[in-house]
Formats: C-alpha cells, sequence, structure tokens
C-alpha cells in the first residue's frame, strides 16, 4: 500500500493559518501536591489512548493535537511530555481556533492527573523570546537529569526563510538546550548546545552508568519541494550519529562514535546505522537492554522497526517489524516519529507510541487526526543458550557460505550481518566449523561471531588491520535457527567458509596432541599457483587410520606478493575458498579443521609463491573428547597487568570456569599490541613444540584458533617470542 504523506499533511502551521498573535506568557504550573486520586501509576497503551481520545487533556482549552512528543520522567514520579506544533482546544473543532497554537508545549502528567504547560497564542513553553512564528521556532527533542539535577532538554532550532513553518523551506538552524526546573518546571536557562550543529546530537539520549549518550539525526524533512519521500535530504536523512559525555555533563563538549572508537573531531563521526531513505533513531535502555524504535522513511514508510543492542551503539540487531498503515487515523491520514515511553508498564510491556497527522483541512475540522496513538509492544529479550554437551564433530570439505561483496550486504561499523547456515552445516547442527575472512576493511578492527538471537558476547573471533584481508577459523555455538551473526567494528566486507558442524550425532571426537610439524617447503617456496601436498595420517601423533579430520595451522612466510593458500583434502576438487591470506613479505597463520584425503593427506595451494609450514594439533575420530558448546568467554587478558615479556611464557588456569572434567579446548588466542614481529604458541604446559599458533607483526593484533589439551592441573600455556598482551576466549570445551 503507497502512503503518501505531504509536509503540509503532516500538520505544519502554514502561512495559511493568517497571523499568530503575539507572544504570550508562560503557563505557570502549580508546583503543589496532587491530590491523592492522582495515583501516580504508569499507565498502559490502552488506557494513553483513551486519554488521548478526547480533547482538551489537561482541562479547561487544554491539549487538542499535537505531534512530536516526547516523555522526560521527573524525580518525584510525573512525567513532561512535550510536542512540536500544539493546538489547544475544548473541542476537536480547531477551524476557529487558528489562534490556539504554539510552536512547543505540552503536558505534566501524575499517574491519571493532567496538567498544561505553555499555552495558545505562541505562548512557547520554551525559547519564546527567541521566537519569529514560523520564522524561527524551536521543537523539543529528547534529554534527562543533568548533573546539577536539572532536567537538560536538547531543542531543534528552525528557520523558514519563507515564513510558512514546517513546510518547504523548513530546515534545523542548530541545536539548542533547555535547563529545567524538576520542581517547578520554570525554564532555568535556554541557550546553544555544546555541540550546536544540525547534526541535532540529543536527538534521542540515553545513559549508562558512566556516560549519557545523544543521537543525531539531521531531520531535514522539506528539502525538496516534490510530493515523495524525495523531500528529504537523501545525505543525511539515512544516517543516525552517535555522541557522548560523561554521565549528565550536558555542558561539555561531547566525543564522537567514529569507525575506530571515540574522537573529539566531530568531523570524524561516522554513522552509527544507515537505513532506508529515512532512519530517525529513538533509543531507551531497559535494564542492561537498548532498544531502538524507528518509523522507518517516517512519512512515507509502512513500518515500524524494534531494534534491540547489547551496547548504546550496537550493533542492532531486528527484533519486531510492524506493518502500521492499517493504524491509520483515516485513509488519507499519515503515520511518522515512533517513540518509546521510558518506562514499562506494571506488566513489563514497552509503551510504543507515534504521531498522526492529515491533509490540513482534515485535521482542522477533526483534532483526533492529529493525537498520538499508542501499542503495548513486548520488550526484546536475547535468548539464553543452556551449555550443550556430548556434541560431536562432522567434517565437510569446505563451502562458502557468505561472501558480503556478492551480495551487497557490506558490514557497516558497528552493525551485523546475519549468516543463514542451513543446508551449509549438517542437519541437526548446533555449532559450525568455519573459516570468517575480513576483506578490505576500512581501518584496523575486529569481527565477533555468535548464534542470532543470543546476547553478542565480549569475545572476538578476528583481529585485521586495514584494508588487509585477514582470515581465523571459527569454532562456535549455533541457535535453533542455524544462524550465525558477525558484528564488525569497522565497515568491512565478510567471507563465511563453512567446514564441519557439531551435533549431538556427530561420530568425530576430539583427540589433542602436542603439536608437530608436518610440512615445511623449507626456505624453497611452494610456486605461484602451486599445492604442497601434506602426509598426515600416521604422522606426528595422527594415527594410520581413522582420523575423520585434523586441526592443523598452515603458515605463509615471506610471500612474493598479495594472495591466499587454500587448505583441502587431497582427492577431491580444489573448493573455491581461501584459507589464508597475505600481503607481500608476511609471515601469518590460520587454523583450519579439515577432512583427510583417500590417501590420508591433505592439499595446499598457494596463488603467489611462498614458503609454506603446516603444523598438526589435534585429530578427531572414535573415542576421544566431546564437545560441550556455549556462550564464548574471555578467560584471560593480560591487558589488565603487566605486558608478558619477550621469551615468556604465560601459564593460565582454565578449568576453573569451565565444565567439570575439562581436558581440552577450542580457544581463540590472541597478541595484542606486540612490541616486534614474533610468534604466539599455546600448549599444554608441557615442552616447548615447533611451529605457532599465531604470527604476529609489530603492534598488530592478531588472534588465531587452537584446539588443544589442557595440563593436568587445568592449565594453558602462552609462549610468546616477543613482549606482548595476550587474550585467551574459549569457544568449546571437551570431556
Amino acid at each position: 500500500m503507497s502512503l503518501v504523506v505531504l509536509g503540509r499533511v503532516r500538520r505544519c502551521i502554514v502561512a495559511c493559518t493568517v497571523a499568530l498573535v503575539a507572544l504570550g506568557v508562560v503557563q505557570a504550573v502549580d508546583p503543589a501536591p496532587v491530590a491523592a486520586a492522582c495515583d501516580g501509576s504508569t499507565l498502559t497503551a490502552a488506557q494513553l489512548n483513551a486519554v488521548f481520545a478526547n480533547p482538551g487533556v489537561g482541562g479547561g482549552a487544554g491539549y487538542a493535537g499535537g505531534d512530536y512528543q516526547h516523555v522526560y520522567p521527573l524525580p518525584d514520579g510525573r512525567q513532561l511530555w512535550l510536542f512540536q506544533d500544539v493546538f489547544f482546544s475544548a473541542d476537536n473543532d480547531l477551524r476557529d481556533s487558528l489562534t490556539m497554537a504554539a510552536h512547543n508545549a505540552g503536558l505534566v502528567q501524575n499517574g491519571t492527573c493532567w496538567s498544561v504547560v505553555g499555552g495558545p497564542q505562541m505562548n512557547n513553553y520554551i525559547g519564546r523570546a527567541e521566537t519569529t512564528p514560523l520564522r524561527r521556532w524551536f521543537w523539543p527533542m529528547d534529554g534527562e537529569i543533568g548533573a546539577d539535577g536539572a532536567l537538560w532538554v536538547f531543542m531543534v532550532e528552525m528557520r523558514n526563510p519563507n515564513g510558512i513553518g514546517a513546510a518547504w523551506g523548513a530546515a534545523p538552524a542548530g541545536t539548542w538546550v533547555a535547563r529545567i526546573d524538576t520542581t517547578s518546571l520554570a525554564v532555568l536557562s535556554f541557550a546553544p548546545a555544546r555541540d550546536g550543529s544540525t547534526r541535532l546530537y540529543g536527538w534521542s539520549v540515553t545513559s549508562d552508568e558512566h556516560f549519557t549518550y545523544l543521537y543525531g539525526h539531521c531531520y531535514r524533512q522539506f528539502i525538496h519541494q516534490v510530493d515523495s519521500v524525495g523531500q528529504f535530504d537523501a545525505a543525511c536523512m539515512p544516517h543516525t550519529y552517535l555522541a557522548r559525555v560523561p554521565k549528565g555533563r550536558f555542558d561539555l563538549m561531547p566525543q564522537y562514535r567514529t569507525a575506530l572508537g571515540w574522537s573529539g573531531n566531530a568531523f570524524a563521526a561516522t554513522p552509527l546505522m544507515t537505513r532506508g531513505a529515512a532512519n530517525p533513531m529513538s533509543v531507551q535502555k531497559f535494564g542492561d537492554l537498548y532498544v531502538n524504535v524507528t518509523k522507518i522513511d517516517d512519512w512515507w514508510g509502512a513500518w515500524v522497526y524494534v531494534d534491540k543492542s547489547p551496547n548504546p551503539w550496537g550493533p542492532w540487531e531486528a527484533a519486531e517489524s510492524i506493518f502500521i498503515v492499517n493504524d491509520r487515523k483515516c485513509s488519507q491520514c499519515g503515520i511518522y516519529h515512533a517513540e518509546l515511553l521510558p518506562t514499562l508498564t506494571a506488566d513489563g510491556k514497552m509503551v510504543l507510541s507515534w504521531s498522526n497527522g492529515a491533509p490540513f483541512h482534515l485535521w482542522q475540522a477533526n483534532a483526533f487526526l492529529y493525537r498520538p496513538s499508542f501499542r503495548a509492544v513486548t520488550l526484546p529479550t536475547y535468548r539464553t543458550d543452556a551449555s550443550l554437551g556430548d556434541a560431536g564433530m562432522q567434517p565437510r570439505t569446505p563451502v562458502r557460505a557468505l561472501d558480503t561483496r556478492q551480495t551487497a550486504q557490506r558490514v557497516r561499523t558497528g552493525t551485523m550481518v546475519k549468516v543463514p547456515l542451513a543446508g551449509k552445516v549438517a542437519a541437526g547442527a548446533v555449532g559450525v566449523v568455519a573459516n570468517v575472512t575480513a576483506v578490505n576493511p576500512a581501518y584496523s578492527g575486529f569481527l565477533t561471531a555468535w548464534p542470532c538471537g543470543a546476547r553478542m558476547p565480549t569475545a572476538s573471533v578476528l583481529n585485521f588491520q586495514g584494508s588487509r584481508n585477514t582470515a581465523n577459523a571459527v569454532h562456535t555455538r549455533l541457535g535453533p535457527a542455524q544462524e550465525l551473526c558477525i558484528m564488525s567494528s569497522v565497515d568491512s566486507d565478510v567471507l563465511v567458509d563453512v567446514a564441519g558442524s557439531y551435533m549431538p550425532t556427530g561420530a568425530a571426537e576430539l583427540h589433542p596432541l602436542p603439536p608437530a610439524r608436518l610440512a615445511d617447503t623449507g626456505g624453497t617456496r611452494l610456486a605461484a599457483n602451486g599445492t604442497l601436498v601434506v602426509p598426515v595420517a600416521g604422522v606426528g601423533g595422527v594415527p594410520a587410520s581413522g582420523a575423520q579430520a585434523v586441526t592443523v595451522t598452515v603458515t605463509a612466510s615471506t610471500p612474493s606478493g598479495y594472495g591466499y593458500l587454500t587448505v583441502w583434502p587431497c582427492s577431491t576438487q580444489r573448493p573455491t575458498v581461501s584459507t589464508l591470506n597475505f600481503v607481500a613479505g608476511d609471515t601469518i597463520s590460520n587454523a583450519a579443521t579439515m577432512p583427510l584425503g583417500a590417501a590420508g593427506d591433505l592439499c595446499v595451494f598457494s596463488s603467489v609463491a611462498t614458503n609454506v609450514t603446516v603444523d598438526v594439533g589435534a585429530w578427531w575420530g572414535a573415542d576421544g573428547l566431546r564437545a560441550t558448546l556455549a556462550t564464548p568467554q574471555r578467560l584471560y587478558d593480560s591487558r589488565g597487568g603487566t605486558k608478558p615479556a619477550a621469551e615468556s611464557t604465560t601459564t593460565v588456569l582454565l578449568t576453573d570456569d569451565l565444565p567439570p572434567g575439562t581436558t581440552a579446548v577450542v580457544a581463540n588466542v590472541a597478541a595484542v599490541n606486540p612490541v616486534a614481529a614474533g610468534r604466539l604458541t599455546a600448549f599444554s604446559c608441557g615442552a616447548l613444540p615447533v611451529g605457532a599458533s599465531v604470527s604476529y607483526a609489530l603492534n598488530e593484533n592478531r588472534a588465531g584458533l587452537v584446539a588443544t589439551g589442557l595440563s593436568v592441573a587445568g592449565g594453558l600455556c602462552l609462549h610468546t617470542s616477543r613482549s606482548s598482551h595476550l587474550l585467551i576466549d574459549v569457544t568449546v570445551s571437551f570431556q
């Protein structure tokens, strides 16, 4: 269904409304205690719809219509409601009430009782002295209680040189902020915000324990004089940005979210999310969950998106999509501005609000068409996956499951992509063995992989440098839909190649080995487009028969140029996947869990001339260790203490944090900020083996997967050849 809603249809106050009366005095609010009948309860969506079904809310010629509602909780339990372009009347007929308007005004709610702030005749609650009606005015955005105890409300300064208000030619001129006394509701001050830019930081506001986050949206809705979504400024309307200040310190200049973290440079800010033709995110924090609602494409969109995130910056995962066209109040009406109320109802529901509009003559005759609506929405949750034990592995020849270069799904900074794996993993798979590659990332960063629908872990699966293709092996749990979610900390394309499945009926069980070298080209490079055949069965502790697969670490050294290695079972066709990516002169490694060829061997193909080594760390077959899959967990991070020295071995006891009886793990180990190029070796604390789990370069964070046994005491040893911080993230344990 096409939804056509013009700027004038929305609700704008235009020149044809005749000249408005000069500014009046802000209506006072009685700070005295409210009568006992005002029970202070949080109203449900149905109760709010009943309140706003009638004009005159707040008593007398009270609120009759208005939009872009924002609700600000006050310390005493009341809530301040502010609207853009408010009309006041005790009835629904506004045709003789054109002087009954304000550019901003609102209501004070105390449970079931309501009173009015601001009033008719352009009696704007905020910015009255600075307003020139229809030419320069102020609309409320979001806000919170500041560190000084006042309520800080961010306001957009709007200007229209045509003098026709919210119609073609209107555009934001900057951001202001009002400080409001939370008892008397008197406006204490009104001035430009510390970031007064037209990115409008403060469009949405939320806080955690340490910071207050300011979401920015450009709100350039009236830029082109066309009757379509093309009316929006396409250069900025799809984007939402993020800034932060220390909690409640709105008097300080913000930091801005960039592709690399946080910066004091506002021009370095990168979009938090880009979506549709307009993506005005409205974020609330409920407990430790961040929830966003967006009326996508604003006046012309047909859907409200509900997103959830573990962090203020994302990644944002779709929780619900609501088709909203059928909720219009009339066939010519429109719906826009989705907003979550800041408190949950008694039964734990969120309340979603939206604005309603219609052609001017319709809502002027029936103000009901210009009042908000409310709907109860279930609070999103993350699925909690209990540990799943007694699983085995089923290997397969690698197959590509995702290439965002082909699907135009390049993962943007802090966002995620869902990778459907059904048909790539075995039927009934509860976990996946895969190779994940970051392709042409914009900057240095990392990828995180986890079962979709569960909370994103803090553990990463891959670290990379800007513009460098980097791969790493992944063993991780899957959810019931067999979808893998991948978040990138910076813009990057992503490849996912599946090499096996974990499942209750999987027959391949883990046999960890002391790492042993299977092949070394010995300084004679494998030729470009050459294939190295590596005998495996009967070598390095792998039995001559019975091994269904092996986990090996493959290293490329001093390659002649940019290229890749592919590992696969000999006697089968080489798959169109890569195992390892490199640049000229590099030394880099990656793990591969792979079935063996008919002769018990593996093949290694190189696209350019390079030295190659292959080290085995485990084999998979009968009578081994069964797997327990759980949420990946970071069990060691040396960054909280002294950086391990060169040629040092760090012993980390793991079993206190793992299921009883754990004797081996699949883990991601990483070197962070090494002082020089070197090697990191993870092993079971015996003699230091030949070979490396991770080959790293100066100041480059690199990670690698290991399948290794633990010491008798339950320890994993990490040896670093150069001083480097070290991480251990365990993804699978074995008993």
